[in-house]
């Protein structure tokens, strides 16, 4: 689609604009996207425009497009910064009611762009995605600590948990105490929808139906632990639930190492690999279990798309903020694979907490844009 604007939306005050690195869908895009289609269904703007700095079109997001009539901005560069120029023309001729950006880079470019004057906007909001200031991310992490200066003139800084929220407050020096605004997440109940009506997925027709199943989904990254997932169904076999089977879902530099340790540890019949999926949900669904294994998160949203597929129960590691306030999930009071082990073993996982509806229902992406668009309006641009 073109970048250039017409005349209409030069002078055209009323649109929101949501901005991603690319259309793959990590934890931070997808909660962009949601954002976006409702605010395409809310009514509250004349259009929806996402732009997507990198990268060519993968089709993840022409559901926007098709169904809600949100106009799709590509500029299919191979980096990021390549896409500046193209980003920096298109908000040429425009003001925008709403921008909202969810990566630490893209939050510092947008205030860097508002006190320049390079973007126009009534209401800027940023969504902090990750503990960054808790996370080892090497070299890379001195820099982008370092965007936090460019931060400011923002309206409203959404944090996903209070101990998110704190941990940035302190970690910058308070000066953006009056920003920070703590939203949950919200659900995709369409994509969860979508997940729970598809039938079921052939990779786990093979699975014999007395298994207990336990469903990991993320990277296969070192911050997720994937490996201590193994660990987990080695230590349950160990104890006598034999009849326990791990679904991994996802990819990542650590698919090799946990093939290897399954076979290692005697588990390859008792582990499925499915790779990564465009909407997991019908693998999830499938799961009487969920198990969350990561050292530190911002929120792990997978554990709402569980809890929304059907699953019973899941237990994690205390990796972010709030929870032990979450019905249905139980931390495990130690990282160790004994520790998640121990919790596993407690849980009734026949029984689903009541209160898990009534949890998701609050999480809705309508929920999430109105407290977006009312926290914050004593903040001076």
């Amino acid at each position: 689609m073109s970048l250039a604007p017409d005349r209409h939306e030069a002078h055209d005050r009323g649109r929101a604009l949501f901005i991603l690195t690319s259309d793959r869908m990590g934890g931070a895009e997808r909660v962009t996207a949601t954002l976006a289609r409702e605010a395409a269904r809310s009514g509250l703007f004349d259009g929806i425009d996402v732009f997507v700095l990198a990268w060519s079109r993968s089709g993840t997001l022409d559901d926007l497009e098709r169904r809600y009539g949100v106009q799709l901005h590509y500029t299919n560069a191979q980096k990021e910064h390549r896409a500046v120029l193209s980003l920096l023309s298109f908000l040429a001729f425009r003001r925008y009611q709403l921008v909202f950006s969810s990566a630490t880079h893209l939050n510092a470019a947008c205030s860097l762009m508002r006190r320049l004057g390079l973007l126009r906007v009534k209401r800027l909001i940023s969504r902090e995605s990750t503990l960054i200031f808790e996370r080892d991310f090497g070299r890379r992490g001195m820099a982008l600590r370092l965007l936090y200066r460019l931060y400011g003139a923002q309206d409203v800084i959404v944090c996903q948990t209070e101990r998110m929220r704190a941990s940035l407050d302190a970690s910058t020096g308070r000066r953006f105490s009056r920003k920070w605004r703590v939203v949950p997440n919200p659900i995709d109940g369409d994509r969860i929808e979508a997940g729970v009506l598809t039938k079921a997925p052939p990779e786990l027709r093979e699975i014999p139906a007395d298994r207990i199943r336990i469903a990991w989904c993320g990277r296969l990254s070192q911050v997720k632990s994937p490996l201590r997932a193994i660990g987990v169904l080695r230590s349950l076999h160990d104890r006598g639930l034999t009849a326990a089977h791990l679904i991994v879902i996802g990819d990542g530099p650590l698919l090799d190492e946990m093939v290897t340790k399954a076979a290692d540890e005697n588990l390859t019949k008792a582990i499925t690999f499915v790779g990564h999926q465009p909407n997991p949900v019908a693998f999830m669904a499938s799961a009487q279990l969920g198990l969350i294994t990561s050292d530190i998160e911002g929120f792990p949203n997978v554990i709402l798309e569980m809890l929304g597929a059907g699953v019973n129960a899941i237990v994690t590691t205390n990796c972010a903020g709030g929870l032990q306030e979450i019905p249905g999930v139980y931390v495990a009071p130690e990282r160790s694979v004994a520790a998640l082990t121990d919790t596993l073993l407690k849980v009734d996982r026949g029984r689903r907490d009541p209160r898990i509806s009534k949890f998701l229902d609050e999480r809705s992406p309508s929920a999430f844009l109105q407290a977006t668009m009312d926290v914050g309006h004593d903040s001076k641009p």
